[in-house]
Formats: C-alpha cells, sequence, structure tokens
C-alpha cells in the first residue's frame, strides 16, 4: 500500500475504530468532506478512491482482516455520499457494494443460510478473479 493510500486508509480505519461491535451502522461515518481530503492525499479522482478502498475492503474481507460488519458500513457510507452528491459508482466500487449489501438480508427469507457466507464471500472471491 503506498503511502498516500496508508493515510487514506488509517483516516478511514479511526473514523470506525470505536464502533466496531455496532451493528448494522456504525455512529462515525465517512462524509463528504473525508472524501474531498482523500482524493487531494491520492490526486485521483473521487472514482479511483472509491474503487482503491473497495478493493481493500474486498481483499481485506477475503483474507479475513476485516469482518463484514466494517466493510459493509464503509460501502454504504461511501455509497450515501454518492448518492448526496449526483456522483457516479464506478464499476469496482459498485461490485463490492453489491457483495456487501446482499450479505445484508435473509434472501426468500431462508434463516437456515447465512447471507454472508453464501453471497458475500462468493461475489467478493468473483471480484478478485477478474481483477487479479
Amino acid at each position: 500500500m503506498d503511502e498516500s493510500f496508508q493515510k487514506v486508509w488509517s483516516e478511514l480505519t479511526a473514523i470506525y475504530a470505536d464502533r466496531r461491535e455496532q451493528r448494522p451502522f456504525f455512529a462515525s461515518s465517512v462524509k463528504e468532506p473525508d472524501i474531498d481530503r482523500w482524493g487531494g492525499y491520492l490526486r485521483s479522482s473521487r472514482g479511483d478512491l472509491y474503487d482503491q478502498i473497495s478493493l481493500k475492503l474486498a481483499r481485506g474481507f477475503a483474507d479475513g482482516e476485516l469482518d463484514f460488519t466494517f466493510c459493509d458500513a464503509v460501502v454504504n457510507h461511501i455509497h450515501w455520499v454518492i448518492a448526496l452528491s449526483g456522483g457516479e459508482r464506478p464499476d469496482l466500487f459498485w461490485s463490492v457494494f453489491l457483495a456487501f449489501d446482499n450479505g445484508e438480508y435473509y434472501h426468500d427469507n431462508n434463516r437456515e443460510e447465512d447471507p454472508e457466507e453464501v453471497y458475500t464471500r462468493p461475489m467478493i472471491e468473483q471480484i478478485l478473479k477478474q481483477i487479479a
């Protein structure tokens, strides 16, 4: 991870640091000023920033370094920033968002399966295979 993205990641994880046990959302969240500041650190577009964050979340989740609740909250809050600003959703970000979104609920009210394992994990694996 390059130094600029490390700074983004450190700030992002600090936002959620004290709230890991709250489900499904955290009291603190990514806000528009954070996105602006982080884009400045990276000297990149918002789309590039969203993709870098979503890729880090996908890899961290797949490797077991990041839990579902954290990843889901981050992509939801970034999506909220995108929606409020009328911004574009890059394809990679959108795919990762949908993967975590599918793990939020029981599909067809089937409480016998864990949506995180049945939907999110395979979707994340597929996303990572496509970009490898």
